[in-house]
């Protein structure tokens, strides 16, 4: 798969996960989910919250993979 050019948004949305991945996954994991994510997104009608919806289900899927720590409420 080749890697998509991404949103400078994103680099940052990146380091947090990876980060808070407790060491399970390094950058470039981290870079190919958020990417796989992203490309759900292209293209749709309104980009102003993609990041805000990339960074949610990133998250959500380290969190199903048991690689991120809870957000503390």
């Amino acid at each position: 798969m080749a890697t998509m050019e991404l949103d400078p948004k994103f680099a940052s949305i990146i380091d947090r996960l990876v980060a808070r991945s407790n060491g399970m996954y390094d950058a470039d994991f981290v870079r190919h989910l958020v990417e796989h994510v992203a490309e759900d997104y292209k293209g749709a009608p309104v980009q102003d919250y993609v990041h805000v919806l990339v960074a949610k289900e990133a998250a959500d899927e380290l969190r199903r993979l048991h690689a991120l720590d809870r957000i503390a409420s």
